[in-house]
């Protein structure tokens, strides 16, 4: 009888391991093409060429440093698969602590990746204000204008990012709604002492580039 319990025992081990290597495989099929279309995606939308129109490229190569934004967001969510699939085959091994960890990390990670699709629309966004506000090079009054949606862009970005991530939350909200008054009284100022004549010279410029 105990001969057969440990037969039977050893057969469900090996069945086991058999089914692990299987998730294995087909989990990391699974994250390099999706890691691939992820990839081609963001190269479609030209969001490293985004970047590098922002000027990043020229900080990260005083550092000797490359930075494919493309790349390490599709890394991203490669690891999220793999993941997924080191959670299914320790709970078939039943590794209940690695089980529990890895199933604590895949429950986590949403938040990376809605943290990730905020960073890609802050870059298309700041981009997106410098071509439509910096219409004439020497006009300075266009390229504070730029400049200060571009940067208003990014600073909310990044604190929307903070709190995605549950880092010091309550902070981070008391900072948003701080920079959000302060954002709303500059532009109130600025209509008031005279940013009307700005806003209707950047429109008039406006036309006539459409023209």
């Amino acid at each position: 009888m105990e001969d057969i319990i440990i037969s039977l025992n050893a057969s469900n081990i090996i069945v086991n391991i058999f089914w692990t290597v299987i998730i294995f495989i087909v989990g990391m099929f699974l994250a390099r093409k999706l890691g691939k279309v992820v990839r081609k995606l963001l190269l479609s939308v030209r969001l490293d060429q985004a970047v590098k129109n922002l000027g990043w490229q020229h900080f990260f190569e005083k550092y000797k440093a490359k930075v494919n934004v493309s790349n390490f967001l599709a890394v991203i969510v490669e690891v999220y698969i793999l993941l997924i699939t080191l959670m299914v085959a320790s709970e078939i091994l039943n590794f209940s602590v690695l089980t529990n960890f890895f199933l604590n990390v895949v429950e986590y990670y949403p938040n990376i990746l809605i943290s990730s699709i905020i960073f890609i629309i802050a870059v298309f966004v700041a981009e997106f204000s410098k071509k439509i506000i910096y219409i004439d090079e020497n006009d300075k009054y266009s390229n504070v204008l730029g400049s200060f949606v571009a940067s208003a862009t990014w600073i909310l970005a990044i604190l929307a990012i903070l709190y995605q991530l549950n880092i010091v939350p309550e902070l981070v909200v008391t900072l948003f709604v701080g920079v959000t008054a302060t954002l709303v009284l500059i532009i109130g100022l600025s209509f008031g002492l005279g940013g009307q004549d700005i806003v209707r010279k950047f429109l008039k410029k406006f036309e006539k580039k459409i023209k």
